[in-house]
């Protein structure tokens, strides 16, 4: 006798890992900072960047403004790239778009 094909029901539904998050300080003011952009790829992102880039240098003090790019949406930033985004800058904005 020939064996009974089976339906075998997976759950990819778990519970995530307790870890606990804090945020860094926000600076007193924004005078002299670096700032780096990481682009996500997305659309339009560049447009929000170009204007952020323009208000954070003219209004805020800002010294300097970096951009960096992914190679895509679904790649994680290289770690040589992150390195230089915490040696390099104060902080970071990341991707968004469309």
């Amino acid at each position: 006798m020939a064996p009974r094909p089976r339906t075998v029901i997976l759950d990819p539904v778990t519970m995530p890992a307790a870890s606990e998050s804090f945020f860094n300080p926000r600076p007193a003011s924004m005078e002299g900072l670096r700032i780096a952009f990481v682009d996500n790829t997305k659309p339009n992102f560049d447009i929000f960047c170009d204007r952020v880039e323009e208000l954070l240098l003219r209004d805020h003090g800002v010294a300097e403004v970096q951009r960096f790019r992914k190679p895509g949406r679904t790649v994680g930033v290289a770690p040589e790239i992150i390195k230089k985004i915490k040696t390099a800058t104060d902080f970071a904005v990341t991707g968004l778009g469309d």
